[in-house]
Parts: structure tokens; sequence; C-alpha cells
């Protein structure tokens, strides 16, 4: 009786957690409805109508960089997510088959090194590279500025425990070499952890803001984030027009966590 009350209990709470975080997403909704002195004026219920999101939708559908910027998002997003999760993946299985080296343990944590320090410290260092390489404003440039690949390698490194090790040995006694293991038999053993990697890796190179603005110099490759950053200024700005340009941005994460849910929850709760 105990345990049952308990589950409820945790239900409820969950649910009453889940609507706080709700809150902002809703209101950002409404506010696609109102208008830009409403949202200004704290007035946006006594504004809400139609008219307003259709002018609010006609006002987004003008801004001349909106398509170009989603599709700059999507290119980065895509390649850099690819690039982090082959990249982590490799180290992730190499961690694995060398866990008894003591060394090799150390240099596992090492890779933690990356998360410790501010993305900020890093802006001046990697824009004089990329300046020195004459990559700015390119997307190889947009790419390899937002591959992160620390938390990835802990990701696979403990979901490891989904390969069998006498797998790995019969696939050495057949002759297979290292990759091959790796291509054969890794990848499709440790699917949800890959699409777990992949779907965080996207969405942190699609919110990525602070280091594709230094690297994007032109409009014609802001990415989505940056765009949305130069629909407002502290002199003016249009929030009805802000508030639907923010939820189309969220339409696509919602979409891919829609479609890969189960294997995401699948590759989080195996790290647990």
């Amino acid at each position: 009786m105990k345990t049952l009350f308990s589950k409820k209990f945790n239900i409820f709470i969950l649910i009453i957690i889940s609507c706080l975080f709700l809150v902002p997403y809703f209101i950002m909704l409404i506010s696609c409805f109102s208008t830009n002195s409403a949202i200004k004026g704290n007035d946006i219920l006594n504004n809400i109508s139609l008219n307003n999101f259709i002018f609010n939708f006609n006002l987004l559908i003008n801004e001349k960089y909106l398509i170009n910027s989603l599709l700059n998002s999507f290119i980065v997003s895509i390649f850099a997510s690819l690039l982090s999760v082959f990249m982590s993946s490799m180290a992730g299985y190499g961690y694995m088959i060398c866990e008894k080296n003591k060394k090799i343990k150390k240099l596992y944590l090492f890779s933690f090194f990356p998360m410790l320090i501010p993305s900020f410290i890093l802006i001046i260092p990697i824009f004089l590279i990329f300046n020195s390489l004459n990559l700015i404003d390119t997307y190889i440039a947009l790419i390899i500025g937002s591959i992160s690949v620390s938390f990835n390698i802990y990701l696979f490194k403990q979901n490891s425990k989904l390969l069998p090790i006498e797998l790995l040995k019969i696939a050495r006694i057949d002759g297979l070499s290292e990759f091959s293991i790796y291509k054969k038999i890794y990848i499709p053993c440790m699917k949800p952890v890959f699409v777990t990697a992949l779907l965080l890796s996207f969405l942190e190179s699609w919110n990525a803001l602070l280091i594709p603005s230094v690297i994007a110099r032109s409009k014609e490759m802001f990415t989505n984030t940056l765009f949305l950053n130069s629909l407002g200024t502290i002199w003016s700005s249009d929030y009805g027009l802000l508030m639907i340009s923010l939820i189309f941005s969220t339409i696509p994460i919602i979409v891919l966590f829609i479609i890969f849910q189960k294997n995401f929850k699948s590759g989080i709760n195996i790290s647990n």
C-alpha cells in the first residue's frame, strides 16, 4: 500500500515539475497570438486573436534570412553531430578495450577537461585560429566550432556493457580488424547510445550561439540562433515576431525527439 502511494505521489510531483517547465513555452505560444505592444505592456491575455497570429506569421515569412538561417543550422548541426558521434564513439570503443591499462584510464579522465573550460574563454583563440586559416564565415569553421565530444565519450564508455566481451574475442579470432569490429559489432550493439549521442549533439549544435557569433560575419552565414538574436535589440524589437520565430526554431528539435524517443530513452536508461 505504501509503495503504491509513493508511486502515485512521485508521479504527481513529476507532473507538477513538468508543468512548471512548460510554463515559459506556454507563454511563448500564447504570445504568438498577441501584439508587440501587448507583450511589452504585460497585457497578453487581453489581446489574443487569430489575426495577430496571422500578422506575426506574415512578418516571419517576409524575413529575408529566415529560410537561409534554418538551412545553415541544419547543415552545421547534422555534420557537427555526425563528426562528434564518430569521434566520441571511436574514443569510447578505444577506452573500453584498453580499460585495464592505467595510463589509458588517466587519459580517459583527461578527456573531461574541456567540459571544465567556459566557452567564452575559447572565443579569442578560436577566432585567431580560424582567421589565420581563412575560415572565418565558412561552413567548415561553423561545423568544427560546434563539435563537442567530452560528454559523448563518457556516454559511450559508460554504456560499454552493452557489448559482450566474448563477441569481441571471437571476432578477433576470426581475423577481423578493430575498425571492422567497431563497424560490424560495436555500432549495431550500441545503436540506442548512438541515437542518444546524435540527438544531444544535434541539440547542442542547433542552440549554439557564442562561438557561431564570432565565426559568422555575414547574414547569409547566420545560423538560426544568430538569426533569432538579430531580431531583437535593446532599443527596438518586435516580441510577437520573436516569439513565433522561437516556436518555429523549436519544431525541428521536437520532431526529432518524437521520432527517436524510444532509442533516446533506451540510451539514457542504460547509462544509469
